[in-house]
C-alpha cells in the first residue's frame, strides 16, 4: 500500500477507507468489484475511457453445460442483460457446439454446473475433454469468466468450473477474474454475477451507464411458490419394510403451473421446530432474537425454522462457523479436506455444535448459514393423464448417529408433519435433460427405489399418446412382498400393452444380492437389440452407486455384444449421451 500511496494515484485517507472496504466484502463482491473497476477505467472530465475491449463492439459468446436447468437460468439472464445495454450475445449448449469455433471467439462466458461427485454434466462433455488435449487449438485470443454451478454440501464443489478455468488457461486464454462458485442458494446472487460478469467485459464502456435491472425481472422466468392442498398421501411399502416411501398428490387448482414428464418439484419445507429448539438451547441462545435476513427482521427461531439450513453442514458453512471457536482440533480438520468430508457426512448443526465450544450471538449464527433450500422430487404423475394435481413419491430419511435420530428436513416434513388438507409451498423445476423421445421410439427406463418416479409419469403420458414406441421397465428395491412400488398400476400397464416388458431385482429377497445392473447383464442380448434399434435410456436414482454400475453394465454390454472394446464402448456410451439416447436423472 506505502508503494501505491508514494506514486500519488489516491490520497492516503481515501486509501483507507478503500482497505476498509475491501476488509468488509465476500470473496463474491471482491470479484464483482474487480469487475466494475477494470469495466470502468478512468473518468475524465466526465468521459470513460475503455481499458478493455468494449464487447458492444464485438459479440459475447456464452456456453452453457447444465443437467437440470439452473445454469441455463444464469445464462438466460446474462443474455437478457446483456440486450438491455446493446450487446450482442450468442447463447450455445456445449452439447451442440463446435468446438473448433472456440479458438476464433473474442469474449467467452463459461457457465456449467458440476453433476454428480465433480463429473461434467452430459452436454458439457465434450467441451471438457477436449480442452485438455492440444485438439482444443491456441486460445490466446480469447478473454473468458466462468460462472460455476454446484451444491456445496458435495465434496467437489463447482469442479467442473474449476476444471473449465483451469484448462482454458493451459490453451492460452486469458481468464478476466477467477472462477464465481454459485451454491444452491445461486437466485440471491444473481443480479450482482450477471452485472459483474458483463463488466468484466467491459461493457459499462459508454457514457451513460444503463440501469441495471432488479433481481426480480431477471429471474422472471422462475415459477412463483403455490400453495398446494395435499389431496393424499399413501405409505406405499408394505407391513414389515425397512423403508417409509410415500406418494403424495397436490392440488395444483388456479395455479397456472404446468409441468412435463421428466421434470421435478421443489418442495418447501419448515424444520422441525424441536431440533431449532436444541440448537438454540445448546447455543446459549434466545430464540425470540431478532436477526435480519436480507430486508427482513425475523426471531432467531423464526430464522432457524423458515430460513436457515440446519441439517446439513457444509464446508463454507464449517469455515465460517471456525470464526466463532477457539479450538485447534477444528482448524487441523478444516485443514484437511478428506477428513472433513467423513466428519461432515450425516451431521446436522447439533452435531457440529456439540462437538465444538462455539462462542457466537444469534446474528452470527444465521449469517454462517446457508439458505434453507426447496428440495426437488422427480414428479410422478403425467398433467395429461392427472389434471391440476401433481403427484411425488417421497423416501422418508431417518438415521441414528451419535445416539441421536437425524431426519431428513423435508421428507420427513412431508412424512410427519403435514396431513391431507393442509397445504405446503411448491413450484415446478423444469428437467431439460431428462424428457421422453418421440412417441415412435423405444425406451428402456432403470429405476430402483424412488427412482421409480419420473418413469410413473413416462408410462401415464405414452398411455395417454398411445405412443407406439415399446416400453422396457427394469425396477429393484429390497423384498418383492412390501417393496414392489405401485405394483398395481405397472400390472396394469403391462396387461394393457403399454409396458412391454418389466424386469425386476428385489436385492434381499434371496442370499446373493441382485441389483437392477444384474438383470441388464442378464438380458445382455435383448438389450443391445432394443439399443441397436433406437431404443432411448433412463436412468434414474442413486448416483454415488447405482448409477455408475448401470453404466458400467451398459459398457460391458456394448463390448460383448457389440464387439467393441473398452474405448470404443466408453465412445459409443459418449455418442449416445450426445444424442439424449442415455439420459440420467441421479441425486
Amino acid at each position: 500500500m506505502s508503494n501505491i500511496a508514494g506514486s500519488n494515484v489516491l490520497p492516503v485517507e481515501l486509501l483507507g477507507k478503500a482497505d476498509e472496504l475491501v476488509k468488509e466484502l465476500s470473496k463474491d463482491q471482491l470479484i464483482w468489484l474487480g469487475g466494475y473497476l477494470s469495466g470502468i477505467g478512468l473518468q475524465n472530465e466526465g468521459t470513460i475511457v475503455d481499458v478493455t475491449q468494449s464487447i458492444a463492439e464485438s459479440t459475447l459468446t456464452i456456453l452453457v453445460g447444465s443437467h437440470s436447468g439452473n445454469s441455463n437460468i444464469v445464462a438466460n439472464a446474462i443474455q437478457n442483460q446483456a440486450s438491455l445495454i446493446g450487446v450482442k450475445v450468442e447463447v450455445s449448449n456445449m452439447l451442440d457446439y463446435k468446438v473448433k469455433k472456440l479458438k476464433d471467439e473474442s469474449n467467452v462466458i463459461i457457465v456449467v454446473s458440476t453433476h454428480g461427485e465433480g463429473e461434467p454434466p452430459a452436454a458439457a462433455e465434450e467441451l471438457y475433454k477436449v480442452l485438455d488435449t492440444k485438439r482444443a487449438g491456441d486460445l490466446s485470443g480469447v478473454n473468458f469468466a466462468v460462472i460455476a454451478l454446484g451444491d456445496s454440501s458435495y465434496k467437489k464443489f463447482c469442479q467442473t468450473g474449476l476444471d473449465f478455468h483451469d484448462r482454458l488457461i493451459s490453451r492460452g486464454a486469458k481468464a478476466l477474474a477467477e472462477a464465481v462458485l454459485l451454491d444452491v442458494d445461486f437466485l440471491d446472487q444473481l443480479e450482482t454475477v450477471v452485472a459483474g460478469t458483463l463488466d468484466l467485459f467491459g461493457s459499462i464502456n459508454t457514457v451513460s451507464k444503463p440501469q441495471i435491472s432488479s433481481k426480480s425481472t431477471i429471474v422472471s422466468t422462475a415459477n412463483k411458490i403455490h400453495q398446494a392442498e395435499v389431496l393424499d398421501k399413501v405409505n406405499l411399502n408394505g407391513r414389515g419394510s425397512k423403508k417409509e416411501t410415500y406418494h403424495i398428490e397436490l392440488s395444483l387448482e388456479d395455479s397456472g403451473l404446468e409441468y412435463e414428464p421428466g421434470d421435478a418439484l421443489e418442495v418447501f419445507a419448515i424444520n422441525n421446530e424441536e431440533l431449532v429448539n436444541q440448537i438454540i438451547t445448546k447455543l446459549s441462545l434466545d430464540k425470540k432474537q431478532q436477526v435480519q435476513i436480507k430486508d427482513e427482521t425475523v426471531s432467531l427461531a423464526d430464522a432457524l425454522k423458515y430460513h436457515r439450513e440446519i441439517t446439513v453442514v457444509t464446508l463454507p458453512v464449517i469455515k465460517k462457523l471456525s470464526a466463532y471457536v477457539n479450538e485447534s482440533d477444528l482448524d487441523t480438520l478444516l485443514d484437511n479436506i478428506d477428513e472433513l468430508d467423513v466428519y461432515l457426512e450425516g451431521r446436522d448443526l447439533f452435531d457440529v455444535i456439540t462437538d465444538y465450544d462455539f462462542k457466537l450471538n444469534a446474528q452470527h449464527l444465521v449469517d454462517s448459514l446457508r439458505s434453507f433450500m426447496p428440495r426437488a422430487y422427480s414428479i410422478s404423475s403425467a398433467q395429461s393423464e392427472v389434471g391440476d394435481e401433481v403427484h411425488i413419491t417421497v423416501g422418508a430419511v431417518r438415521y441414528e448417529k451419535n445416539d441421536r435420530l437425524h431426519e431428513g428436513a423435508c421428507s420427513v416434513f412431508l412424512a410427519d408433519r403435514i396431513e391431507v388438507e393442509e397445504k405446503v409451498g411448491v413450484r415446478v423445476k423444469r428437467n431439460e435433460g431428462f424428457k421422453l423421445p418421440e412417441q415412435d421410439k423405444s425406451i428402456i427406463m432403470i429405476g430402483p427405489g424412488t427412482g421409480i418416479a419420473p418413469f410413473r409419469s413416462f408410462i401415464q403420458e405414452r398411455a395417454e399418446q398411445s405412443a407406439e414406441g415399446k416400453n422396457w421397465l427394469i425396477y429393484g428395491d429390497q423384498h418383492f412382498e412390501t417393496d414392489f412400488l405401485y405394483q398395481a398400476e405397472w400390472l396394469k400397464h403391462r396387461s394393457n400393452g403399454v409396458i412391454n416388458k418389466i424386469d425386476v431385482a428385489f436385492s434381499r429377497d434371496q442370499e446373493e444380492k441382485v441389483y437392477v445392473q444384474h438383470r441388464l447383464l442378464q438380458k445382455s442380448k435383448e438389450v443391445y437389440k432394443w439399443l441397436e434399434d433406437g431404443a432411448y435410456i433412463y436412468v434414474c436414482g442413486d448416483k454415488n452407486n447405482m448409477a455408475k454400475d448401470v453404466r458400467n453394465a451398459f459398457l460391458e454390454i456394448l463390448q460383448n455384444e457389440g464387439g467393441l472394446n473398452k474405448e470404443q464402448a466408453e465412445e459409443k456410451l459418449f455418442e449416445l449421451r450426445k444424442l439424449n439416447r442415455y439420459q440420467e436423472d441421479v441425486y
